[in-house]
């Protein structure tokens, strides 16, 4: 059956805080290319710290609510779907205003319904059902998540007529707002309904995550490590977190450290994944990184030849094995580099991305050289990727 194309719910944007699909020199080694999308936001280097809470505007939890989440967030964490949710609508819908519980479910829901190859529009329609009804703040909120640009602003705008200082309306719109590429002033937009929502409940986790993420979109990557340190520290064991999430979410620190040169911490906290499959391929990317920056030239191949065999589809372990072998110099490096870059050209011209082209690119620029080298110069490589 056909799925649905209405948007996921919005959380934490749905991709890295620092892609790890690059490898820019970086003084005598290298590092990840870091992709960045932008935004910014307000920031200090004295931001006051916070402490998470169950009593957050909108998000205010019972006792029994609270467990009810505690065990669906366990049946969760054990790929028990199903029984998650039979644990959680009750809960959600005896507390229509815990927008926590709210978008837990939604989120579930959802992922049952891709999960059942089920069509996704059925939740839109009954989101957008309820919100007519009953037009809450919370269930404006909700449908809106659901939903992209025009209709989800003119919702949240309902919301605001309703409560004007309502922190969860505000985190909604900056995450509508990142998803208008053609809205001129979105990032300065999306950046103002941020900070409003955490002048509102400095205790908000998903605009603390948010804000967390921006910061790394933004290249303040210092600033971004204390923000995601900070909101690790403060969601350890929260069930309002899911295990997957805070996995990710250690990657990326790691990630920053490593630009930061602390490159020791970061594979100590990455050799705490150890088994974890969640994320294994760019965990293993990232601690090839981290080896490389120590002078481990053999520890960071066997890395980096792991994290192919984790994800073959991904280029940038194949990039980082070439670079490693063009570094090593023994007697058959060349020709390994040499199979390793044409590899690169070859994936590349079925990857439709920048990441892709940028690395094909290089590639190129690298076969092109050695053959100029050896005396051939006719080189001519088809990436599938036209000028």
């Amino acid at each position: 059956m056909m799925k649905a194309s209405s948007p996921k719910p919005a959380s934490v944007p749905r991709v890295p805080f620092l892609q790890a699909e690059g490898d820019p020199v970086r003084g005598g080694g290298w590092a990840v290319l870091v992709m960045m999308v932008g935004l910014c936001v307000a920031c200090s280097s004295n931001r006051p710290r916070w402490t998470a809470t169950w009593q957050s505007p909108g998000a205010d939890f019972e006792p029994a609510e609270e467990l009810a989440l505690r065990a669906a967030r366990t049946y969760y964490d054990e790929g028990k779907l199903g029984a998650a949710l039979d644990l959680l609508r009750p809960a959600a819908r005896n507390a229509e205003d815990n927008l926590e519980l709210g978008f837990w479910l939604q989120d579930l829901e959802w992922e049952w319904a891709e999960q059942l190859g089920q069509e996704t529009e059925s939740l839109l329609t009954g989101y957008t059902e309820r919100a007519q009804s009953n037009p809450t703040p919370a269930n404006l909120i909700l449908a809106a998540r659901l939903m992209e640009g025009a209709e989800a602003l003119a919702l949240l705008d309902s919301a605001l007529e309703l409560d004007r200082n309502h922190a969860w309306v505000h985190y909604t719109r900056a995450h509508v707002l990142l998803g208008e590429r053609q809205r001129g002033n979105r990032w300065p937009d999306a950046r103002a309904e941020l900070t409003r929502a955490l002048e509102l409940d400095p205790s908000h986790l998903r605009a603390r995550h948010l804000e967390a993420w921006i910061l790394a979109q933004e290249g303040d990557v210092a600033q971004a490590s204390i923000a995601l340190e900070r909101w690790l520290e403060q969601t350890r064991g929260d069930p309002r977190v899911a295990h997957a999430e805070r996995l990710e979410a250690e990657v990326d620190l790691a990630l920053m450290w490593v630009r930061q040169g602390l490159v020791e911490e970061a594979e100590v906290l990455l050799l705490t994944h150890a088994g974890q499959e969640v994320g294994r391929a760019r965990r293993l990317a990232v601690l090839a990184v981290a080896q490389h920056e120590q002078g481990r030239i053999e520890d960071s191949l066997d890395t980096a030849r792991r994290a192919e065999l984790a994800d073959p589809a991904a280029l940038l372990p194949i990039v980082q094995q070439a670079l490693l072998y063009g570094q090593r110099g023994r007697d058959d490096d060349v020709a390994q580099a040499k199979k390793r870059w044409q590899e690169v050209v070859d994936a590349a011209a079925h990857q439709g991305n920048l990441a892709g082209l940028l690395q094909s690119v290089r590639a190129r620029v690298y076969l092109e050289n050695s053959l100029e080298k050896a005396g051939q110069v006719d080189l001519e490589i088809d990436d599938g990727v036209e000028n």
